[in-house]
């Protein structure tokens, strides 16, 4: 982390959680370092700063002090007190309607992670598959039932909330690690939703890496 900066972001295009943090950043137009990282082989100074060994992490220096940050939510709600409440609604009943819709979509993002590092192992459970596959499936569809051109995913045509973006994080990552459930055939106001928006130009520079 250079002394100039404030900000220095550990992340990994193969995340979707780190992607919140980068959509978030480019949002609010905050200038910061980014530290690309493998976390299959990361690097001691990542390591030192996050034992968990988990991106994102964001190092935040404050004076002579750096706080090193870690969790998507964590460091959202970072953000959001720090610039000025941008990130999650001010008014109390609809910020719990966004944080609630946010949750989902993150429960999204975890069980397609997992679903595909038990793809990698030289013997994948079946019965984890399925479990992992069955969560997305009923999540997805308790999502598909909701009011997917408002609130709580949408401010207006063109503006979403914080679950909005989040919505479409994961069901891009998705779209890339599970090809074996027919999703869009099931749930085409999703199809619709993610097609209306990826084009964004806050979410197109940090479109994920399929590799």
């Amino acid at each position: 982390m250079s002394p100039q900066s404030r900000y220095l972001l550990y992340f990994s295009q193969r995340s979707p959680f780190a992607r919140r943090i980068r959509v978030a950043l480019q949002k609010l137009t905050i200038n910061y370092e980014a530290r690309e990282i493998n976390v299959f082989d990361p690097p001691a100074d990542f390591t030192a700063n996050a034992p968990l060994g988990q991106v994102p992490v964001l190092l935040i220096r404050d004076g002579k002090e750096v706080t090193a940050l870690a969790d998507s939510s964590a460091i959202l709600d970072y953000l959001d007190d720090r610039y000025g409440g941008k990130i999650w609604p001010s008014e109390s009943a609809a910020r719990l309607k966004v944080r609630a819709a946010s949750v989902l979509a993150t429960g999204l993002m975890e069980d397609t992670v997992w679903y595909f590092l038990e793809t990698q192992r030289p013997v994948p459970s079946k019965d984890w598959l399925q479990e992992f596959l069955a969560n997305v499936d009923r999540t997805m569809d308790f999502i598909h039932h909701s009011n997917l051109r408002g609130m709580p995913w949408k401010v207006s045509d063109f503006q979403l909330t914080q679950a909005g973006y989040d919505l479409l994080i994961a069901i891009e990552y998705l779209e890339i690690r599970i090809q074996n459930l027919d999703w869009k055939t099931r749930y085409p106001d999703l199809v619709r939703f993610l097609e209306l928006h990826r084009s964004r130009q806050d979410l197109a520079p940090t479109t994920p890496n399929p590799a």
